[in-house]
Parts: structure tokens; C-alpha cells; sequence
């Protein structure tokens, strides 16, 4: 498996929780959003984690999510 980086985005497979930004509100993105990789956690070469960013279209805001590595 290949590494991702900053910027890469790639299509979720299954549902992930995540936070809006600014918000305390909590949602789940579905299987088939796209997400930018904005934080790549531990070693560049072997990351542990990856935390990905989502635009939510039906209100215009962003949501976080952190991913395992081995998610993909």
C-alpha cells in the first residue's frame, strides 16, 4: 500500500464519523465522499493515521474526520 499524502483525496469506502468544523456537531460520512488527506500523523513513509477533510454540499460547511492508516 502506498502512502498518502497532504492533499491526496481519495473516495470513502464505509461510513466515518466526523466534526464540523466550528461546530459541536458531530456527522457521519458516507461511503463514496470525497475527502482531502489535510494531515498525515507519524512517519511520512509508514503513517499511522490520516486526518481528512469533507465538504458537506447540503450545508456548505466542512467536517474532519481522523482514519487509520490501514483504513484504505
Amino acid at each position: 500500500m502506498t502512502a498518502m499524502k497532504e492533499n491526496d483525496t481519495f473516495e470513502l469506502t464505509r461510513p466515518v464519523d466526523a466534526t464540523v468544523i466550528g461546530e459541536h456537531e458531530s456527522v457521519v460520512l458516507a461511503p463514496g465522499t470525497v475527502v482531502t488527506v489535510v494531515l498525515v500523523f507519524g512517519d511520512p513513509d509508514k503513517p499511522v493515521a490520516y486526518e481528512v477533510e469533507a465538504f458537506l454540499s447540503e450545508s456548505g460547511k466542512y467536517a474532519l474526520a481522523t482514519i487509520e492508516a490501514c483504513y484504505r
